[in-house]
């Protein structure tokens, strides 16, 4: 399944990067949901992360648009909401100060984890929200069709 490179594409495929990464660290999420179709969206997990899963988390959806569309967002961010910049600036405030191992453990995962990424995409594409519940669903689908390589990706 390929998506074509669009802004509703790229959110549907961002926050199901950050969905994926969020489960991968035994993270409870909450909803995924799709705004309009300007390419707004959000994850919202049930309870607040520690501040190195947030970092992870933050990095899932950046990097999920690098993994899917092989390219970085390419309108500029503006650095308040630039969440490659947020997770860096929290790695700094929490004494991580080399962010390069976390990063490619993160596009590692989803790098493997393709068909799952895609899968929740279409599937937010499709229907605007996406429930933690319906969430699980689809991430205990695709473990029994891909098989048990997890190596980069822990799933709950």
């Amino acid at each position: 399944m390929g998506f074509a490179d669009t802004e509703r594409n790229r959110a549907a495929v961002h926050e199901a990067g950050h969905a994926l990464i969020a489960a991968s660290r035994g993270l409870d999420v909450a909803v995924i949901e799709l705004h309009g179709s300007d390419g707004a969206g959000e994850m919202r997990l049930r309870e607040e992360p520690s501040e190195l899963d947030r970092v992870w988390v933050l990095y899932g959806g950046p990097f999920a648009e690098k993994v899917i569309f092989r390219k970085w967002a390419p309108d500029p961010i503006p650095p308040e909401l630039d969440e490659l910049l947020l997770a860096h600036s929290l790695c700094w405030q929490i004494g991580i100060y080399d962010t390069i191992g976390i990063r490619d453990q993160v596009e590692a995962c989803l790098q493997e984890q393709q068909a799952r990424l895609k899968l929740v995409a279409a599937r937010l594409l499709e229907t605007n929200t996406v429930h933690g519940t319906e969430l699980d669903e689809l991430l205990r689908i695709e473990l029994h069709a891909e098989g048990s390589s997890r190596s980069s990706c822990h799933w709950s």
